[in-house]
């Protein structure tokens, strides 16, 4: 069994320090062997323990969501609407633990961050869905009127007073109840197939993806570490830092505060935190076997460091930076921008370890499409 340890400290990026959400296992990987003729430990392992377990706590978050959005589009007052805008944060930072596991299951369900969660929210076409009562929830033309950053505008768009008329008063009142409804009920039906289609006890996807070995196009280990590090790459990197700040690749952009995620509701970095600790989880495969592991058994250094060092010691310094970062992100972007860049530049520090360095000790081909020019 793994030790674990609290997480006590940040030391200094020099330090070897594993941040997990709760706790941490060694630096030197797992001190247990893995057990011959069972396949690929760290599938069955990262599946097993992480997955599953984050789109069941995904799906019991919506659930609960769905049932606040309902009392509050029953009865809307004051404390409904606290209790739905409560619910909500909850099922979001839920969202950002299954955000890298946008295959199988969650590819089948549109589960995915380009479906559910299109950042910036287009505001005008939600109104404009409510005004005529006509739209197809999921449909493609519709995808940035829904998803977590709909509902991040449905319900913390205004003032709570101004948001409860939109429910209470206004003209189009029922429409307003009917399409927030819809898009949370639309996410917790999928989010529920997707938990039980990856179960044993249910779809049985688990099963399909630890026998897929081998780290060839199409195994499961090159499926999770294509998504482990677009997710990282694309969403979190340049979506979730570097438009909203000006920076895409090579491009120079007008600064857009506006853009971050969850900005309505102000937890845009608390949503980058709850991301980045969940894939740093994946990466250690919790308290089990997990990449580290892999780099470890492959003896990979990076400028005669040992690699899984080096990686271990850029998530933690990327998360003390994050942490100390003040919600929410679209105001540190207005008035404390040379921070916000700080932290950009060390998130960039780990593109290069993820999706070169590593990929390269465990052979797998990285070979999602990105246009930002990295």
């Amino acid at each position: 069994m793994k030790q674990k340890k609290t997480l006590a400290a940040f030391l200094s990026a020099a330090a070897v320090i594993i941040v997990l959400i709760s706790c941490s296992k060694s630096n030197s990987g797992s001190s247990v062997t893995p057990p011959a003729n069972t396949g690929d430990s760290a599938l069955v392992n990262i599946g097993t323990n992480i997955i599953i377990p984050s789109f069941q706590t995904f799906s019991s978050a919506m659930t609960a969501l769905d049932a606040s959005v309902t009392a509050f589009t029953t009865t809307p007052d004051a404390t409904t609407l606290t209790a739905a805008q409560a619910a909500f944060k909850t099922a979001y930072l839920a969202w950002e633990t299954c955000s890298a596991y946008g295959f199988g299951p969650a590819a089948d369900q549109s589960l995915i961050t380009a479906t559910i969660n299109i950042f910036p929210t287009d505001s005008v076409l939600i109104k404009s869905n409510i005004s005529s009562g006509s739209y197809t929830i999921d449909g493609i033309a519709n995808l940035k009127a829904q998803g977590f950053p709909g509902i991040d505008f449905l319900l913390f768009g205004a003032d709570n007073t101004t948001t409860l008329n939109r429910y209470t008063t206004d003209a189009a009142e029922a429409n307003a109840k009917k399409y927030l409804s819809a898009i949370t009920a639309s996410i917790k039906t999928k989010t529920a197939a997707a938990a039980a289609a990856w179960a044993s006890s249910g779809g049985n996807y688990i099963k399909q993806f630890t026998a897929a070995t081998g780290v060839s196009s199409g195994s499961s280990l090159s499926l999770l570490m294509n998504a482990f590090v677009q997710d990282y790459d694309v969403v979190m990197k340049s979506y979730k830092l570097g438009i909203p700040i000006g920076k895409y690749g090579t491009t120079v952009l007008p600064l857009a505060p506006s853009k971050t995620e969850g900005y309505f509701s102000g937890m845009s970095v608390q949503l980058m935190i709850q991301q980045v600790k969940a894939l740093q989880n994946t990466y250690l495969g919790g308290a089990g076997y997990g990449f580290d592991d892999k780099v470890i058994a492959a003896k990979a250094t990076k400028n005669g460091v040992s690699l899984n060092d080096v990686i271990n010691a850029e998530f933690a310094t990327l998360i003390a930076k994050l942490m100390a970062l003040p919600d929410p992100l679209s105001a540190q972007i207005t008035n404390n921008l040379t921070t916000v860049n700080d932290v950009y530049t060390e998130a960039t520090k780990l593109v290069v370890l993820l999706k070169v360095d590593l990929s390269s000790a465990l052979a797998i081909k990285i070979s999602f499409q990105d246009d930002d020019g990295d």
